[in-house]
């Protein structure tokens, strides 16, 4: 049988996906870092302020054990080969550690809210579209699984109060508004970045291949 050359069009197909994949190296270890950053600066917050360790025992735990795994997926991402192979299971991890601190955050800071870390779920939002080296189809689920998962748990709990269920029904659709908004800004800034993405792989590739030709001739 020996060895068969692939098709241009599967050549083609291979070089983008290993390019698509390298150019969003960077965007993650600057989440990486951020997210480091940020449990690194909430952890000297907290001891600054000279409570007791067992006084938020759940939220310190999650600070330890998010700086453990960012750390490392970051020692694990700068090396290329790895990185290449692992980018959806890192991409995982890192959505659903992101989307667990979000309720830890959200059952650890006393009075729960229908407005509580709305903010912090439209940025594990953005960062998906914006950050995390995935598809957009997996991208749209991952962003729109996180904004029901919000909506449908805090709606869970907080209608098991003593609450207006008027108020809350009302809260809970001016959240869903604000994440239909956030996700239409991701996929639509995802969509470009594709595309110029795509434009540039394609202009790099048709002039490596000319030089190619060139070079035989």
């Amino acid at each position: 049988m020996g060895w068969r050359r692939r098709p241009p069009a599967q050549r083609e197909e291979r070089f983008y996906e290993t390019y698509y994949s390298l150019s969003q190296l960077y965007p993650l270890l600057l989440l990486l870092v951020l997210v480091l950053g940020t449990c690194l600066a909430l952890l000297a917050a907290h001891l600054a302020s000279g409570r007791e360790f067992s006084s938020n025992l759940s939220f310190l735990i999650t600070l330890f054990v998010a700086l453990a795994v960012f750390s490392l997926i970051l020692i694990l991402v700068c090396i290329e080969s790895i990185f290449q192979e692992c980018t959806r299971v890192f991409s995982a991890i890192i959505w659903a550690c992101l989307l667990a601190m979000g309720y830890i955050f959200v059952f650890t800071s006393g009075v729960v809210s229908a407005w509580d870390q709305v903010s912090f779920f439209l940025f594990i939002i953005f960062t998906v579209y914006t950050m995390l080296p995935v598809c957009m189809r997996d991208a749209v689920v991952a962003g729109l699984a996180s904004s029901l998962s919000h909506i449908i748990v805090l709606g869970v709990y907080l209608s098991a109060g003593r609450g207006s269920r008027a108020e809350l029904a009302v809260q809970l659709l001016a959240n869903a508004v604000i994440f239909i908004c956030g996700n239409l800004v991701g996929a639509y800034h995802k969509h470009l970045m594709e595309v110029a993405l795509q434009e540039t792989f394609q202009e790099t590739f048709k002039l490596i291949q000319s030089r190619v030709k060139l070079t035989l001739r």
